[in-house]
């Protein structure tokens, strides 16, 4: 195959997707770090309040002090079960990006709730 073969339309339709946008917004730095450390917090301090962790949309909630998502993220093309599929991937893929990051421990489709990471050297020893 040779670099002409390569489809580059999908990039190009990928790179402008309003989701996307949000997903890079939200990770990239120095805002990035941030957000994984708040969302570790919160997480901890859940834990510590309830004895238990948050789900998934409860620390997203807290993290971003529960945004109307529609109104953040413009997509006036896609209908409104597509809108709140690509919030709920949005969603996931900051978990898992904040789990990468050790700021947060989830394993999807294991665990039910959120349990705290890694924060400063500090662990959780009861979770």
């Amino acid at each position: 195959m040779s670099a002409a073969d390569l489809n580059q339309d999908s990039f190009i339709l990928a790179a402008g997707d309003p989701y996307l946008s949000a997903l890079i917004g939200t990770i990239e730095e120095p805002g990035g770090s941030t957000n994984a450390t708040q969302a570790g917090r919160l997480t901890l301090a859940w834990w510590d309040r309830h004895g238990t962790g948050p789900s998934c949309a409860e620390l997203i909630d807290a993290v971003f002090s529960s945004p109307n998502w529609d109104d953040i993220i413009e997509d006036p093309d896609r209908t409104l079960l597509e809108r709140r599929e690509q919030t709920d991937l949005l969603h996931r893929w900051l978990i898992s990006y904040w789990s990468r990051l050790g700021a947060i421990a989830y394993i999807p489709g294991h665990d039910d709730v959120v349990r705290p990471g890694r924060i400063h050297g500090r662990t959780c020893v009861n979770c």
